[in-house]
């Protein structure tokens, strides 16, 4: 007898919330975009997402929606682009190009440029640009550079230098965030955790956004690097269900238990946590550089989203995320769970002798 009933990951419900999520999103592509619709457009464009739905009629209307953009609030332009960049990849590069630089934030600059990038197409922005002022320039230029950054081995994460003497949660992945890695826990006497048999333990993983946008940006991919963990809890979010999931934060953000608490040394703090065996890899302040920029609220949890949305995904049948840490979970049609490896690694850690305080997140080069 499955262990856990939900109504929402059941057929019936599934059915009926895609269905009224379809209708949803083709009533608003008919509505105009306003002061007084921009909700709406908002919630459509967040539903086309989930679900990789393209309305047919919407298509044509795209053009003079970035044509308005530079007139439009900041909240609504990262919400565009975040559509955009998820579902219409290379479909609007002129468009774009003409507007990125009038865009309200830097944030939404970024992305636009990001957006472009998709193709291949790399503006050559200007010394005296203030987009190379902000905080948001660095970042852009470091994923340019991320395919010749080298990647460590998995069992450099064992190193006497790293948390030497913790329990750690490493949540290992590939630089193709279509394709899942897996979490595996670092126990305090420095192995890795294994069954009866003496097979190391790895737990499925999907670190990997609906949108596919880079880490730095507002749910973007999962960034790599030192997470604080703050506890289990029991989310209200459907879409999340009800496997109990793990709290944690990124450097910088508030939370019950902060990344660095009272030091204010942050980079020395993080540095002297990564050890100096990991301090070489640059990929693994992704989550120190995001959490100075502000991303907040990323968790590991399970999933109760419908896979079927995800059928010619790479990724099938993991569900992806807002950027968070999602593990496969399987319901069936009377919204039983019948597979979660959520649980499995959940109910593991939370058996544990010394409960982890830190989760790291690693591209490795022996996934």
């Amino acid at each position: 007898m499955a262990e856990t009933r939900f109504f929402f990951a059941s057929k019936q419900c599934r059915d009926s919330v895609s269905w009224q999520l379809q209708q949803q999103v083709e009533r608003t592509v008919q509505l105009p975009l306003n002061n007084d619709t921009y909700d709406n457009w908002m919630g459509a464009f967040w539903a086309m997402e989930l679900m990789l739905y393209k309305p047919a009629v919407y298509t044509s209307s795209i053009p003079k929606q970035i044509e308005q953009l530079p007139t439009l609030g900041p909240g609504f332009q990262r919400s565009f682009f975040e559509m955009l960049y998820t579902l219409y990849p290379g479909e609007f590069n002129e468009d774009v190009k003409r507007i990125w630089q009038k865009l309200r934030s830097d944030k939404v600059k970024a992305m636009a440029l990001e957006y472009l990038a998709l193709s291949n197409v790399l503006i050559d922005v200007k010394a005296d640009d203030a987009f190379t002022k902000s905080a948001y320039f660095s970042p852009y230029t470091y994923v340019r550079s991320k395919s010749s950054l080298t990647l460590p081995a998995k069992n450099l994460f064992l190193d006497t230098s790293f948390l030497k003497g913790q329990t750690v949660l490493c949540s290992f992945q590939s630089t193709d965030r279509n394709k899942p890695g897996y979490l595996m826990i670092h126990t305090a006497d420095g192995k890795w955790l294994t069954d009866d048999k003496g097979n190391e333990l790895r737990f499925p993983q999907l670190a990997r956004a609906i949108n596919n946008l880079p880490f730095y940006l507002t749910n973007g991919n999962t960034p790599q690097g030192l997470y604080r963990i703050n506890g289990f809890d029991t989310s209200d979010n459907n879409w999340i269900g009800p496997t109990t999931n793990l709290q944690m934060c990124l450097p910088f953000e508030k939370a019950k238990i902060p990344f660095f608490e009272k030091d204010t040394a942050y980079q020395t703090v993080y540095e002297n946590l990564l050890g100096v065996s990991l301090n070489q890899y640059k990929s693994l302040w992704e989550s120190f550089t995001a959490g100075k920029l502000g991303r907040t609220e990323i968790i590991a949890h399970g999933t109760t989203i419908d896979p079927v949305y995800y059928r010619q995904q790479t990724y099938f049948p993991n569900t992806p995320s807002m950027g968070c840490l999602c593990s496969p979970e399987q319901w069936n049609e009377n919204g039983e769970r019948i597979y979660s490896s959520q649980a499995e690694w959940i109910n593991l850690v939370m058996q544990l002798k010394q409960l982890p305080q830190y989760l790291i997140v690693a591209e490795v080069n022996d996934l």
